[in-house]
């Protein structure tokens, strides 16, 4: 079996802000976990449930950090940060 991927990004189809932290995990090469989360779907409760409450889209936990953070541009550049150094 597979061990989980430390990154876990939730997300839903035919969000711009999404996309880009997809494209830039995908830039730097890094395996992650999506749990996609439409609005009014019951994944989107159960992520409240594991993030405190908030249902903000996009949102990236990194479970090798145990960092959770939310706006496409904060976590662009927490990737940029701590991953990109790593994917060169």
């Amino acid at each position: 079996p597979r061990a989980p991927a430390a990154l876990v990004l939730y997300s839903y189809e035919g969000n711009q802000f999404c996309r880009l932290v997809r494209e830039v995990l995908c830039e730097l090469d890094l395996p992650y976990e999506l749990r996609s989360v439409g609005k009014g779907s019951r994944r989107r409760a159960a992520m409240a449930a594991e993030t405190g409450g908030s249902t903000q889209c996009p949102r990236l936990v990194d479970r090798s950090t145990g960092r959770s953070i939310e706006e496409s541009a904060a976590i662009v550049s927490y990737l940029a940060e701590t991953y990109a150094a790593r994917a060169v």
